[in-house]
């Protein structure tokens, strides 16, 4: 796989502005033994890995105002281990990331993921269940942060690491600005710095103060999770996992976003982007070719004006992909994964 053009000229002045910061990425093989499509069809390789999770800690602790967070580990026995805390995307959950928590684990690595405020198993803030909302950004983080303070800390990790994807990518990217020595790397998937024009332009008229579902949003519909018509992932066996995850857990699930949370988050991408110099973790970001969901574009300006302030990172662009780098076919997600382990190890 290679970085290639998106927006020709952008992506042009992008790459060159990046100098070293941008390689070309080769195909590679599987050497980390992660987990392929074709092992997820065989049905005790499957259960092994529902085994493993169900096998997970799990509990709840109390957010801020109140709400009640859900959460999981996966603890090696080697307390000393390297740790990998996850950051979702909006309407995810943990049993989304099965797979993905059954390869880090593998790796060496213990896992710790929450269920952000709002979705999966964690408290609603509607009277909807559906409705995708948040009242105050800032929240997001403070969980965040007392997860990581009282659930990964008293891990005893030599290493802690931060991975991200999407909405959790805002979320993520807000806590390195805030908390710059918590983490000794980042990775972040498909992050939201930014969101497909005219979104952010358009919800400053239309949201009100009672949360209402915005153009074109609804609540979880059954009827509208067929593989041909998604905008994800071209994994058609692990879209069909996450689907059936959802089915199993019909409480996890997760309808439109609101006007108020599209407003909170276009709020955030510019405080964001105010307080890159406060960043001190090294950072590595993918940006999918065929991205639907969030701004490509946002990727492009935020790692530059990084660039700009002498930060460390890297961004590369995958090809043939879309949002879900993380669950996406096995060529795209192994190189994605590869690179991520690779730059954790850099800082061990």
């Amino acid at each position: 796989m290679r970085v290639v053009n998106f927006f020709m000229l952008a992506t042009t002045l992008f790459l060159l502005s990046c100098n070293a910061n941008f390689k070309h990425l080769n195909k590679e093989t599987n050497v980390n033994q992660l987990t392929t499509e074709l092992l997820l069809q065989d049905e005790v390789y499957s259960d092994k890995i529902e085994d493993f999770y169900n096998s997970g800690q799990e509990g709840y602790f109390e957010g801020q105002e109140g709400v009640p967070i859900y959460y999981k580990f996966f603890r090696q026995s080697d307390r000393k281990a390297p740790a990998i805390m996850i950051s979702s995307g909006r309407t995810e959950a943990a049993i989304k990331y099965k797979e993905l928590i059954f390869d880090l684990y593998n790796e060496g690595y213990s896992v710790y993921i929450h269920d952000h405020r709002g979705q999966g198993l964690s408290g609603r803030m509607t009277e909807d269940p559906d409705m995708g909302y948040i009242d105050t950004f800032q929240f997001y983080v403070d969980d965040m942060k007392f997860y990581y303070d009282n659930m990964v800390i008293p891990g005893g990790h030599k290493q802690i690491y931060l991975l991200a994807h999407s909405l959790g990518g805002a979320i993520g990217m807000t806590y390195l600005e805030q908390y710059a020595g918590d983490f000794k790397a980042a990775a972040f998937s498909s992050p939201m710095l930014g969101l497909k024009p005219p979104a952010c332009e358009a919800v400053m008229l239309l949201a009100g103060d009672e949360p209402k579902y915005a153009l074109g949003q609804h609540k979880y519909d059954d009827d509208k999770t067929d593989f041909t018509k998604n905008k994800l992932t071209g994994s058609k066996i692990r879209y069909e996992r996450m689907i059936e995850a959802y089915e199993k857990e019909p409480k996890a699930r997760l309808g439109g976003a609101t006007y108020q949370w599209v407003l909170r988050s276009c709020q955030q991408f510019d405080y964001m982007n105010e307080n890159i110099d406060r960043i001190q973790t090294p950072f590595i970001l993918f940006s999918a070719e065929d991205e639907r969901i969030v701004n490509p574009r946002a990727h492009q300006r935020f790692v530059e004006s990084a660039l700009e302030l002498g930060k460390t990172c890297q961004a590369w662009v995958i090809e043939n992909a879309q949002h879900e780098l993380l669950i996406e076919k096995d060529e795209q997600r192994i190189d994605t994964l590869n690179h991520i382990l690779k730059f954790y190890a850099q800082y061990r």
